[in-house]
């Protein structure tokens, strides 16, 4: 089979399409055959040595994907030709990942696919919106009446975020550096959009009764300026540090509104926790027929100029596919 596997850590570069026999599953896992794959920055991160947890390569990046279950090794949780998304796992962190034709999965950190996403969306929204939940539900506890502010609002998982806030009944506060792209969040729901480098960023927030949820996404300079707009007892949940992972920060901002910093990291929930959490989630997207937003869909053979564009340009999920073809 197909595969796009990296040999030692370094650029993106470093990755290349091999041929490499089909994974034999383990006992309590199952072969799935890969329809479509997505793509994240924490692939590139983890290609470059930067991510912890990260196994020792050579192993095939990828843990967003959907596909068809061609062999279900004597398990019982799924049937041949049943189509699946993927929850956590270390697949593509640790192990051989999605970005190839074929991956043997643990049955319990699979899924159905909801019956209102394509398999393109499939690809694209798990580990997302887990993340978000992860955020959202488990670590902030956003309630209807409160406030959500988005930084980096144009990725996937700051789309996911809006419409899992949408669909919870918060307020929406989105942040994008790009015209275009606010303009599209306002399209999808967002109730106010702004440019973060924006001076008086802050006072305007404050005139709209502050932020009481912050997701953070950007990191560097943008949590000092997350804590700045958080109101008293607000709730500050850590998702990225696209850029940069040093920032000068106040703790007494910390101390004196009591708020609460929330590391959040999808790979973290177990297989149960992720069941769980996706369970909750398909309940609550179901009566909108919310799916994943995807940006583009390059061929399987076009990896490394989709993770370009990805870097560059993309506004909601990038993914490769029909895998395979």
């Amino acid at each position: 089979m197909d595969a796009w596997r990296f040999h030692e850590f370094g650029p993106i570069k470093n990755l290349r399409m091999e041929t490499v026999d089909v994974p034999v599953p383990a006992k309590d896992e199952v072969l799935v055959k890969l329809e479509y794959a997505g793509l994240n920055p924490a692939d590139t991160f983890l290609i470059m040595g930067r991510y912890a947890g990260a196994g020792q390569p050579p192993f095939a990046v990828g843990r967003d994907g959907c596909g068809v279950v061609v062999d279900t090794n004597a398990n019982d949780g799924f049937k041949v030709g049943d189509r699946v998304v993927f929850l956590s796992a270390t697949v593509g962190i640790s192990r051989d990942g999605t970005l190839a034709e074929y991956v043997a999965m643990p049955e319990n950190h699979l899924a159905l696919l909801p019956s209102w996403w394509s398999p393109e969306e499939g690809a694209a929204g798990t580990k997302v919106f887990l993340t978000c939940w992860q955020a959202l539900a488990d670590a902030a506890k956003l309630q209807p009446s409160e406030t959500l502010l988005i930084t980096g609002a144009a990725g996937g998982v700051g789309l996911a975020a809006l419409a899992i806030a949408k669909a919870m009944g918060a307020t929406t506060i989105a942040l994008s550096r790009s015209a275009e792209k606010r303009a599209r969040l306002l399209q999808l729901g967002a109730d106010h959009v702004f440019d973060p480098s924006d001076p008086d960023l802050a006072k305007a927030i404050a005139e709209l009764g502050g932020a009481d949820v912050i997701l953070e996404m950007v990191g560097g300079r943008s949590l000092a300026q997350s804590l700045a707009m958080a109101n008293p007892f607000g709730r500050i949940c850590v998702i990225g540090a696209l850029a940069g992972i040093k920032c000068e920060i106040n703790p007494l901002e910390i101390l004196f509104k009591r708020l609460q910093i929330h590391g959040i990291q999808v790979s973290m929930y177990s297989a149960a926790e992720s069941q769980d959490a996706f369970d909750a989630l398909c309940r609550l997207l179901e009566p909108s027929k919310t799916a994943p937003l995807v940006d583009k869909i390059f061929p399987f053979a076009q990896v490394q100029e989709a993770f370009a564009y990805m870097r560059d340009s993309a506004m909601g999920k990038v993914i490769v596919g029909p895998i395979g073809e």
